[in-house]
């Protein structure tokens, strides 16, 4: 066995759970509401700096910081919600323009309080782990095991639960689901706070892997929206499938080609596959 490709391979899995994180996010946001969210980065970035501040200025336990930003990030995504997505509901251009002023005010909001310097903080894994000839980092060992626990809940809970089958209904035909008695407001409410959710874990796992800064959520939301489009829109299960293929790709990309072809690899598999396959692995004609 030839530890370099296994190795590979196992970093292309923790990098594609870590884009993942972001996807789901967007790809729930878009398959129930409708909306691109271009803000989305700065959510993830928002989410690493809470992090960051509540690990370096206050102590707190990683795990709890983790559990404090996704809340206070999915308050906020409630709040955005209500304020500014809903009065603009069924005008897709309007969101998407709005969706990328906030974006920009987001950005520049934190340039201001943060200033453009890269910040760091510790989960608190220090070291690697050697399996097999391999050498693993622990951080990112503990990065894609709170990605697995994250996507696992979210399947279980669209899946099992009476709030996810109603998010289903709302994402097939929201006007049936309202005769049905589903509070839409609600629903929609509940989906921009679980993505905005997934995107904060996806900014507190990824900031001590690569630094946190008001810029850091410009790749990651690139790199989710080709996700998106790998597996399809929309589809939860392509958002899975497409993440761990481009974290493959990418990671052989750098780790055979050099680093340089890393960000380009993305791009050449996503516009092959639309040439071949134009919805993406998993989309559907409605």
């Amino acid at each position: 066995m030839d530890p370099i490709f296994f190795q590979t391979c196992i970093n292309g899995f923790i990098l594609g759970s870590l884009y993942l994180l972001v996807a789901l996010g967007l790809t729930l946001i878009f398959s129930i509401m409708g909306v691109i969210n271009f803000a989305h980065g700065e959510i993830f970035m928002l989410g690493g700096f809470a992090t960051f501040f509540l690990r370096e200025y206050y102590g707190v336990n990683f795990f709890f910081s983790l559990a404090l930003a996704m809340g206070i990030l999915a308050a906020f995504g409630v709040l955005i919600e209500r304020m500014i997505f809903r009065p603009l509901r069924g005008e897709a251009l309007n969101l998407l323009v709005i969706s990328l002023g906030l974006s920009i005010v987001l950005q520049n909001l934190a340039l201001i309080f943060w200033g453009p310097e890269e910040q760091s903080y510790l989960m608190g894994f220090q070291g690697v782990v050697h399996v097999f000839g391999m050498v693993l980092s622990k951080e990112r060992l503990v990065s894609f095991a709170i990605s697995a626990v994250l996507v696992v809940a979210l399947y279980l809970f669209i899946g099992r639960t009476k709030t996810g089958k109603a998010l289903q209904a709302v994402a097939q035909d929201s006007e049936a689901a309202a005769l049905q008695g589903i509070n839409i407001n609600q629903i929609n409410a509940l989906t921009f706070g679980i993505g905005c959710a997934l995107a904060a874990a996806a900014g507190s796992t990824m900031g001590p892997i690569f630094l946190v800064s008001p810029f850091m959520g410009m790749m990651p939301v690139v790199k989710a929206f080709i996700i998106i489009m790998l597996g399809g829109l929309g589809s939860v299960v392509g958002a899975v499938a497409g993440g761990l293929i481009l974290g493959i790709a990418e990671s052989f990309g750098a780790t055979y080609l050099g680093a340089t072809f890393q960000n380009m690899i993305g791009f050449i598999l996503l516009m092959s596959l639309l040439i071949f396959k134009p919805l993406g692995l998993f989309g559907y004609h409605e």
